[in-house]
C-alpha cells in the first residue's frame, strides 16, 4: 500500500520532490501524474488508489479554483470518512498560508518551504508521523468532528422520515380521489 499524495497541478514539482524525498526513506508513493496508466481512466485509478492508500499527504496550496482532480480526490477522501480515523495518517501540508479545508481540521499541518532541503525535511516528518498516526491529531477536534457528523445524521433521519409521513399522506388522498 502506498502513500496517497494530493496537490493541485500548481504544486506538481513540489509533489514529484517529496515523492522522491519519501522513496528514498523507503515509503513507496502514488502520484496521479506518474502512476496513472496510460490509457486508463484517470477518476477510476485515483478511487482504487485511495481505497488501497496507506495514507494521504494533502499538499495544499494556493490553487487554482478549478482544480477538478484534487477536489476529486478530497471527496473520495471525505465520502470513505478517513478523516474521522485517528490512525488514518492524513497530514496536511501547507504551501505558504492557506485555508485548511474542514475534514483536516483535526490534523496538525505540517510546512514546505518549496527547496529541496525542505522536501527532506518534510520527508522526515511525514515518515515520524507514519510511524505514529495520532500524533498529529486535534483528539478534541476529531472528536467534534464526529459529533457533528453524528449529528448531522441524526437531523437527516429526522428529516427523511417527515417526507416519508408527508408521502404517505399525499398517497392516501391520491387513493380517495
Amino acid at each position: 500500500m502506498a502513500l496517497f499524495l494530493s496537490y493541485s497541478r500548481i504544486n506538481s514539482s513540489a509533489a514529484l520532490r517529496l515523492s522522491e524525498a519519501l522513496n528514498k526513506r523507503n515509503v513507496e508513493t502514488w502520484l496521479d501524474g506518474r502512476d496513472v496508466e496510460p490509457g486508463a481512466g484517470w477518476d477510476e485509478a485515483v478511487v482504487a488508489a485511495i481505497e488501497s492508500a496507506s495514507g494521504f499527504v494533502f499538499l495544499i496550496g494556493k490553487s487554482d479554483p478549478a482544480d477538478r482532480e484534487q477536489n476529486f480526490e478530497w471527496q473520495q477522501v471525505v465520502n470513505r470518512e478517513y478523516y474521522l480515523d485517528a490512525l488514518k495518517p492524513l497530514i496536511p501540508v501547507l504551501i505558504g498560508s492557506p485555508e485548511i479545508p474542514g475534514f483536516l481540521k483535526a490534523r496538525r499541518a505540517l510546512f514546505l518551504d518549496g527547496t529541496r532541503l525542505g522536501c527532506e525535511e518534510l520527508a522526515d516528518k511525514i515518515v515520524r508521523i507514519l510511524q505514529d498516526p495520532a500524533s498529529c491529531v486535534d483528539l478534541e477536534k476529531l472528536a467534534l468532528g464526529r459529533e457533528a457528523r453524528k449529528q448531522a445524521l441524526d437531523s437527516f433521519k429526522k428529516y427523511s422520515q417527515v417526507l416519508r409521513e408527508e408521502d404517505i399522506k399525499r398517497a392516501g388522498l391520491r387513493a380517495v380521489d
